[in-house]
């Protein structure tokens, strides 16, 4: 376990964002021994992070180097988000196009898709052109017969192009829709990220478009639902297994910058009353 004491100037920075631990709400300051999550770097008090059983985003790994601020953004330090949920299956199937084509209200932001075709499918068109006309100018300057080195070109070019617009090979376009694995879910105070295996972009899903957030309990693992307003639902499934995870999740959950409906379905008693607190103070979350 790596742990690190605040300490002025050196951790100015950080000091400047005004931490407060996750779980308790105390303010991080000058003084103080924390811990960060390896996955969210989340930021705890060392014995809030023993509370936890040295276990947060489903791992127990913590950073050794003190991490950076990255100010990305006018509004300033774009924060590490408050909860990392990974995803247990290749379930992007079911909502690529959902993803990519979704529109109304800015719901998504479309992540940036790795271009995978080679070089000469991307510039196909271009390279052709190329090619005729070093073949017009070879006709021409060697060989001497330039009207017929011209009607050819302008023939050959036409054709491509007529090609390129009108019988575009579906083969050709598909590696750049390729389907990609969704890794993992982070949980942010004013949207939720859909992070893609090999893409450095994600989905964000923004607060003001979700009605409700619903975990689904079963044997071994829950389920989490986004339904958007309009009751469009993507459903994930997750390697969230314990009452100790839900727990840091409905944590993270209740920090929203608005109040979004939770609800956790299903559950067998003994699990219900031990969740039993988040129902009772808090109005927007309910169990069944």
């Amino acid at each position: 376990m790596h742990t690190h004491i605040i300490q002025k100037p050196r951790h100015q920075a950080f000091l400047d964002e005004n931490r407060s631990d996750p779980i308790t709400g105390d303010d991080i300051k000058e003084g103080d021994e924390i811990v960060f999550c390896a996955i969210c770097k989340s930021a705890f008090l060392k014995d809030t992070w023993f509370y936890l059983d040295k276990v947060h985003c489903n791992q127990n790994e913590t950073l050794g180097k003190f991490p950076s601020s990255e100010k990305l953004e006018i509004n300033g330090v774009t924060r590490p988000p408050l909860y990392v949920i990974q995803c247990t299956d290749k379930i992007s199937n079911s909502y690529e196009n959902e993803f990519f084509n979704e529109t109304d209200n800015h719901f998504l932001n479309q992540p940036v898709v790795v271009d995978e075709r080679s070089f000469y499918q991307k510039n196909s068109f271009s390279i052709s052109v190329l090619s005729i006309s070093l073949l017009l100018v070879f006709l021409t300057t060697f060989l001497g017969i330039a009207p017929l080195s011209i009607g050819i070109t302008f023939v050959a070019i036409m054709t491509i192009g007529i090609k390129a617009m009108f019988f575009k090979g579906k083969s050709l376009f598909a590696s750049s829709k390729k389907k990609k694995r969704i890794e993992s879910i982070e949980i942010h105070k004013k949207h939720i990220s859909i992070r893609f295996e090999g893409t450095k972009k994600g989905v964000k899903i923004i607060l003001k478009s979700i009605l409700a957030i619903n975990l689904l309990y079963s044997k071994r693992s829950y389920t989490l639902q986004v339904v958007k307003k309009g009751n469009k639902m993507y459903e994930f499934p997750t390697s969230l297994s314990n009452i100790t995870q839900i727990n840091q999740l409905l944590h993270s959950l209740i920090q929203f910058d608005e109040k979004v409906n939770i609800f956790v379905r299903n559950l067998p008693y003994n699990e219900r009353i031990k969740l039993r607190k988040w129902e009772t103070e808090n109005e927007n979350i309910l169990l069944y």
